[in-house]
């Protein structure tokens, strides 16, 4: 198909990711590895240990590719938390686990991370309510994930009160999509530069997010208004109405989803000198955590540099991001 999904991308981002040598790194915050706890274990426990790795199966006649990474000595008998990672427009799963490195932190932890690629075949991720898109494909990337979430249940042992999701730029909308998508399925979300993508609902079920985003950012704008995207992008024609596409400002999306989960007011603290953080305690436990990179790009912060991405902030996004997946209140 040669119709482009409604995404924004980190443009040019998984090639550098994978070429590039990896930069000096953040000293990144350090979560405490997930205990074994009773949760709720899926229906795959003491199935037979998968291989992980690249992985391709057919749900409901849907076909699901994702890259599979588990916790050393993982034995599929003990529910472990499970995390969605989602790729970037024109990305890929192999890509988006070299950038984010959540693929390798994850596991260290005790978590199984997977990195989807998208069922609808296009360069990037379907959002829901984001024009451009026939009525009846809006939902296609949301059942997939419902249905990639049923899998792993089937044939991994997952703790069913901890999944999560995250992701970079139409990735990051992807993740906050899944918030209201999957009608609070998930425990919390994380959506780095794109949170903005993602219209959040009326009422959803009080879900944790801890979400970045850069104020230089120039491909999905931190004051909101028109993405700035190209006319081409891995030689698929971008359409006018995804180039013309205009988005509400950060802090507007970040007010509007601290509003819908019955939020307290937020407060403010420096983590770094370049960042301002801003922390809303929400009803069922949850929390909204929304960090802004004052100068960021469209990065992933703590990620590998690219220059002409914008400036990366020397904050540990990843770390961060898993700290506040352990930290937080189970989904029952």
């Amino acid at each position: 198909m040669r119709r482009i999904s409604a995404v924004l991308v980190a443009i040019g981002v998984a090639t550098a990711a994978c070429s590039s040598p990896a930069p000096e790194r953040p000293e990144p915050s350090q979560p405490q590895p997930t205990r074994s706890v009773a949760g709720r274990p899926s229906t795959g426990c003491g199935q037979p240990v998968p291989t992980g790795g690249r992985t391709q199966v057919t749900v409901d006649g849907r076909r699901l590719d994702y890259l599979l990474s588990m916790p050393a000595g993982f034995t599929n008998t003990t529910p472990a938390p499970v995390v969605l990672d989602f790729h970037g427009l024109g990305s890929n799963a192999a890509q988006e686990n070299a950038y984010t490195r959540l693929s390798i932190a994850g596991p260290n932890l005790g978590y199984v991370v997977v990195t989807p690629e998208t069922a609808s075949g296009l360069a990037g991720w379907i959002i829901p309510g984001f024009g451009g898109v026939r009525p009846g494909d809006q939902d296609v990337e949301v059942k997939a994930a419902a249905a990639l979430l049923d899998h792993l249940e089937a044939t991994l042992c997952v703790d069913r009160t901890r999944e999560f999701a995250a992701g970079m730029s139409n990735g990051a909308g992807m993740a906050a999509a899944l918030v209201c998508g999957l009608n609070g399925r998930l425990a919390a979300v994380a959506p780095v530069s794109g949170i903005t993508i993602a219209k959040p609902c009326a009422r959803p079920t009080p879900t944790t997010i801890i979400t970045f985003h850069g104020t230089a950012d120039r491909v999905v704008p931190f004051e909101g208004g028109q993405v700035g995207l190209p006319g081409r992008i891995g030689g698929v024609e971008v359409p006018a109405w995804l180039r013309e596409a205009r988005l509400p400002s950060f802090e507007t999306t970040v007010d509007r989803w601290a509003e819908s989960m019955d939020c307290g007011p937020g407060t403010r603290s420096e983590p770094a000198g370049d960042v301002v953080l801003r922390t809303f305690r929400c009803a069922g436990g949850s929390t909204v955590e929304a960090y802004v990179v004052e100068g960021g790009g469209h990065t992933w912060p703590g990620g590998i540099p690219l220059a002409r991405l914008g400036k990366t902030a020397r904050l540990d996004a990843t770390g961060l991001i898993l700290q506040a997946f352990t930290r937080y209140p189970a989904r029952r």
